[in-house]
């Protein structure tokens, strides 16, 4: 009798156990492929609603897949611009306020929205580059619901880029990559797919891959149980395969290096407490390109890498950029 008394007992809870990890999964795969919106914030209202006291034009317009973007180019005059002055101070001999050179398309981080980006243009559109900045599927105010870290975005940021050039009617110029966190993982693949379209790419606090994040914060949520963080994990990739379509160990940033041949430069937090700064080094060793750089922020966490020794990192930013864009006319 006690014998059956426990093995049911046993039974029972491998079955919550397994219900458990499968409400965790669904509901922690929810959060993976639809993250929160996050609302407009007030400096992202104040650049909209002044873009010329920071230097910028803003023109906003709706892209393939009914994504709104924003299209953010230099004001000719704009030396009011307190950003844009310190890159242009600290590049004495970039040409005149208001000369392109290239164009920047710029992808958020998972939760974000494409207004984050609008502090960086400042600095970008100083050093010479116009900024495309389209919704990520899944964030802000794009009207899809699901995000899938680059699966279905890399031919979607192309075709962002095609209508560009057919809606502006701009002349052919360099177009480089540029993402944070999600953005930068989607950036690397995007360029691996057809790398010949792209005359660099920067890449800032990436993963290498996507499963290796997901056991991570398993890992971190049951901490005292190590058995059931891969069960988590596990749990969590097969739920968003059947909400999305793909599974997290197909979104690998570090494979998609493996075929770069441009310019890369990867920033990385050197106390990045969500995505380890192994993860930067392992995909700049599958990096064949000669022009590589590899950029530590040190006392820099993921959410604030950006933010730690600004003024050199973005000048440094706004350099390679440059020479990414005379590589390209030298090579052509």
């Amino acid at each position: 009798m006690i014998k059956k008394i426990l093995k049911r007992s046993v039974i029972l809870l491998v079955v919550l156990i397994l219900i458990s990890l499968a409400v965790a999964g669904w509901i922690g795969s929810g959060h993976l492929v639809s993250p929160p919106r996050r609302a407009l914030q007030d400096y992202h209202r104040d650049r909209l609603a002044d873009p010329a006291s920071y230097g910028l034009v803003i023109q906003s317009y709706i892209g393939p897949g009914g994504s709104p973007c924003l299209l953010v180019e230099p004001r000719a005059g704009g030396r009011n611009a307190v950003r844009g002055r310190e890159i242009r101070e600290a590049l004495p001999h970039l040409p005149p306020w208001g000369e392109i050179r290239g164009l920047v398309v710029m992808l958020n981080g998972h939760g974000g929205r494409k207004e984050d980006h609008l502090p960086v243009c400042e600095r970008f559109c100083a050093a010479g580059f116009r900024c495309l900045l389209p919704e990520l599927p899944g964030h802000g105010d794009h009207p899809s619901t699901l995000a899938t870290f680059g699966k279905n975005e890399a031919e979607w940021i192309e075709a962002c880029v095609d209508d560009f050039h057919d809606r502006f009617a701009m002349p052919p110029q360099p177009v480089i990559l540029y993402g944070v966190s999600q953005g930068g993982a989607i950036a690397l693949q995007t360029a691996a797919r057809h790398p010949d379209r792209w005359a660099g790419v920067i890449s800032t606090a990436a993963f290498a891959s996507l499963d290796r994040v997901i056991q991570r914060s398993a890992a971190d949520l049951v901490p005292r149980f190590d058995g059931l963080s891969p069960l988590l994990g596990a749990s969590v990739g097969g739920a968003a395969w059947v909400r999305a379509g793909f599974l997290p160990s197909d979104i690998s940033p570090l494979n998609s290096a493996r075929r770069l041949q441009m310019p890369v430069m990867l920033v990385h937090g050197k106390q990045d407490e969500l995505i380890p700064y192994s993860h930067a080094e392992e995909i700049f060793a599958a990096l064949p390109s000669g022009r590589k750089i590899l950029r530590p922020v040190e006392g820099a966490g993921h959410s604030r890498v950006l933010a730690t020794d600004s003024t050199r990192l973005f000048t440094e930013m706004a350099v390679f950029l440059i020479d990414a864009t005379q590589a390209t006319h030298s090579d052509g």
